[in-house]
C-alpha cells in the first residue's frame, strides 16, 4: 500500500510459505528492496530485517475505510466497521474490497452486514480463508492446542493454564505457546500472558466445535477448572492457613500441572491478584464439580476488598447449589453474599442474606453453619446501632460454636462481642473479650483474627487513655492484617492510628492517616470507613485550629454516616459540626478535642 505502513498479516506470499519456485519472485538485483508481510515470521529468510507489526489504530482504520469527504453517519459506521474487523488490516482489507464491489451500499448498510454475521457467530469470507492459510499449516498438537485455548473463558492465560487445557507438562505448553505466538495466532497480553485477537478467537472456537465433540470439550474445560480451583486453594493457603477449614469435606482436585510457586505471601497474593478476573470467569461457568467450593476458596481472598466480585462469585455458587440441591452450599453461599453487602455498607441486605443463610443452616441441623450466619448477623446490626439484638444474636452463635467444637468461629464472635461492648462504652468488658479472642486465634494459629482482636483492643485501650500500650497493639494489627490483604480491615486499623495520633496532639499526622484510609475505602466502596475517615479528618481539622475546614468533613461524613445506616458516625459528624460552629463562633484557639469524642469503634474480623 503506497503512502501507507504496511502492519499484521495484510499479505502472505505463498511462495515464501514453502512452496516450489519461491526464489525467482524475488528480485536479484543488488539494492532493490523487497516487502514480504505475512502471519510468520519467515526467520529462514536471510538476509531480511524482521519488524513486527500491531493492528491498525482507531484513526488509522478510519482513514482507511473513510472517503475524503464523508458525514458524520459514515464516521459513525467506520468505527463500528472497524470494532468488528478488530482493526485487523486483513480484515479491513477485505472488507473495503467488497465496499467497493458494491457501490449501492452506504457505509451503515456494510456495517449492519457485519453485525449480523458477528449475531450469527460468523466470520468474514475472506477472513476465514485467510486464517485457515494459517491454521491448516500448523502441526496437528499445535492446531489442537489452538481450539482448546479457544474455549478459556478469560482474556488471557498463562502456560499452566495453557498445560491444563492441553492436558500437557508445561515445557511442551510453553513450546506450543511460543509457536502460536511466532505465528502471530495468540498475542503477547504481558510478560509470560497470552491472548487471542477476536476475530482469531471466534476461528478458533468454530474450529473448536466442528473438530472436537462436546464431551472432549468438556473434558478440557474441566482440566481448566481442576486446575483454577487447585491453584487457588494453594495461594490461600499461603496466605490464610489451610483452607480445607472451610471447605465442609468438598475436595480439591490435584491441579493437573504443577502449580505455580505460591509458598510466598507475596507470589501468591500476586497470583490471585492477576488471575482474579479468570477466576469469576471460571465462577461463571457455574459448573457442578467446581463453583461452590471455587466460592468458597475465594471467600476470604475476595472479602478483603473485591466486594463487588465477591457478590457474582457467590451469586453463581448460589445458582449452583440451588440447582443441584446443595442445602449447606445455598448456605454458604447466602452467608458469603451478605458479607460482601456488608463490607459495601449494605448493612440491611447483609442482615436479610444472614437470616436467609441461618433458616437454611436449621433446616439441615448444620450447628456449625448456623452459628457463623449468627455470628455475620451479628456484626452487620452493630453498624445501625441495633446493640441489643447484636449482643443476642452474637450470644447464639457463641452457644452453637461451642456445640460444634468450632474454635475458630468461637473467637470471631467473642471479637464481634468486644465491638459491641465498645460501641456502648463498656470499656472493661470490651476489653475482656478482645483478649480472650486474641489468646485463642494465636493459640489456633489464625493470624487474621488475631489482628481483629488486637485492633479492638488497641481501640478499647486509647478509649481508656492508655495510649503508649494502644499503639502497640495497633501497630501490631496493622502489621498482620496488610500481610492478609484485607484492605478494609487495614482502612479501619490506619484510622484508628489516625485517631490516636490526634489524642496524641499530632493532628497533623492523624489527617494523613485519616486520609489514607479514606482513598482505601472509596476504592472498595465502604461508606462506613468513609465516615469514619471523613470525622477524624474533622477531628484533626478542628484539633488544629481550622474549624472551617472541620465543619466541611464533618458535612461529608454526616452525607456517608446517614446513607450507610452507620449510627455511631451520624452521631459524631453532628457533634463535630455543632463544635466547629462553636469554635468558629467564639473564636476558641486551636487545642485538643476534648477526649472521647475522637475516634468510634469499627467492626472488623473474619466472619
Amino acid at each position: 500500500m503506497p503512502g501507507r505502513r504496511a502492519r499484521g498479516d495484510a499479505v502472505v506470499i505463498s511462495a515464501i510459505e514453502g512452496m516450489a519456485g519461491a526464489a525467482p519472485l524475488l528480485p536479484g538485483t543488488p539494492g532493490c528492496a523487497t516487502l514480504i508481510t505475512s502471519r510468520h515470521s519467515l526467520t529462514e529468510l536471510a538476509p531480511a530485517t524482521h519488524l513486527t507489526m500491531d493492528v491498525f489504530t482507531a484513526e488509522e482504520a478510519q482513514t482507511f475505510l473513510l472517503p475524503t469527504a464523508c458525514t458524520k453517519a459514515d464516521e459513525e459506521a467506520a468505527a463500528r466497521i472497524a470494532h468488528r474487523c478488530g482493526r485487523l488490516p486483513l480484515a479491513l482489507s477485505l472488507v473495503a474490497g467488497h465496499i467497493r464491489r458494491t457501490p449501492g451500499w452506504t457505509l451503515t448498510d456494510h456495517a449492519d452486514r457485519l453485525d449480523e454475521r458477528h449475531a450469527d457467530r460468523r466470520l468474514e469470507n475472506g477472513v476465514e480463508a485467510a486464517l485457515d492459510l494459517s491454521y491448516l499449516r500448523l502441526p496437528t498438537d499445535i492446531r489442537a492446542l489452538l481450539r482448546r485455548l479457544a474455549l478459556h473463558p478469560g482474556q488471557d492465560f498463562d502456560a499452566y493454564a495453557a498445560a491444563a487445557l492441553d492436558d500437557s507438562d508445561l515445557l511442551t505448553a510453553e513450546g506450543r505457546l511460543d509457536r502460536l505466538r511466532a505465528d502471530h495466532v495468540l498475542q503477547a497480553a504481558a510478560p509470560g500472558r497470552y491472548a487471542f485477537h477476536d476475530l482469531v478467537r471466534a476461528y478458533a472456537i468454530g474450529r473448536a466445535r466442528d473438530e472436537d465433540p462436546p464431551g472432549d470439550r468438556r473434558a478440557t474445560l474441566d482440566r481448566l477448572l481442576d486446575h483454577y480451583l487447585a491453584t487457588s486453594a494453594a495461594a490461600v493457603t499461603t496466605l490464610y492457613g489451610d483452607v480445607t477449614r472451610y471447605l465442609q469435606g468438598r475436595p480439591v482436585p490435584p491441579g493437573a500441572v504443577p502449580d505455580p510457586r505460591l509458598a510466598e505471601p507475596g507470589a501468591a497474593r500476586d497470583w490471585l491478584d492477576t488471575e482474579r478476573p479468570n477466576l469469576i470467569a471460571a465462577a461463571a461457568q457455574e459448573s457442578a464439580a467446581h463453583t461452590v467450593t471455587l466460592a468458597r476458596v475465594l471467600f476470604l481472598y475476595l472479602s478483603g476488598g473485591h466486594h463487588t466480585d465477591a457478590l457474582a462469585v457467590h451469586g453463581h455458587a448460589y445458582r449452583v447449589a440451588v440447582r443441584t440441591g446443595d442445602e449447606i452450599g445455598q448456605g454458604h453461599a447466602l452467608t458469603d453474599l451478605g458479607v460482601a453487602h456488608f463490607w459495601l455498607s449494605q448493612h440491611g441486605e447483609a442482615a436479610a442474606y444472614h437470616r436467609r443463610a441461618r433458616e437454611v443452616f436449621r433446616r439441615t441441623g448444620d450447628q456449625a453453619g448456623e452459628a457463623r450466619a449468627l455470628d455475620c448477623l451479628g456484626m452487620s446490626l452493630i453498624k445501625p446501632g441495633r446493640y441489643e439484638e447484636a449482643a443476642g444474636v452474637l450470644h447464639q452463635a457463641l452457644t452453637l460454636y461451642r456445640l460444634a467444637g468450632d474454635l475458630e468461629g468461637r473467637g470471631s464472635s467473642l471479637c464481634a462481642l468486644g465491638f459491641v461492648s465498645l460501641h456502648r462504652g463498656e470499656f472493661s468488658a470490651a476489653a475482656g473479650f478482645f483478649i480472650e479472642a486474641a489468646d485463642q486465634a494465636r493459640s489456633l494459629g489464625i493470624r487474621s483474627n488475631e489482628a481483629y482482636a488486637l485492633h479492638g483492643l488497641g481501640e478499647t485501650e486509647m478509649r481508656l487513655g492508655r495510649l503508649e500500650a494502644a499503639g502497640r497493639h495497633l501497630r501490631q494489627a496493622l502489621e498482620t492484617i496488610r500481610q492478609s490483604g484485607h484492605r478494609d480491615a487495614e482502612s479501619d486499623v490506619i484510622a484508628t492510628i489516625g485517631d490516636l495520633c490526634i489524642r496524641m496532639g499530632r493532628p497533623d499526622e492523624g489527617a494523613e492517616h485519616h486520609r489514607r484510609a479514606l482513598a482505601v475505602a472509596r476504592v472498595t466502596g465502604d461508606r462506613s470507613g468513609q465516615a469514619l475517615s471523613l470525622n477524624g479528618l474533622g477531628d484533626a481539622a478542628l484539633a488544629a485550629g481550622r474549624p472551617d475546614d472541620a465543619a466541611e468533613f464533618y458535612a461529608e461524613a454526616l452525607v456517608s454516616a446517614t446513607e450507610s445506616d452507620t449510627r455511631d458516625e451520624v452521631v459524631r459528624a453532628r457533634a463535630g459540626l455543632v463544635r466547629a460552629r462553636e469554635k468558629r463562633a467564639n473564636r476558641i484557639a486551636p487545642g485538643m478535642v476534648r477526649d472521647g469524642e475522637a475516634g468510634r469503634a469499627r467492626s472488623g474480623g473474619e466472619s
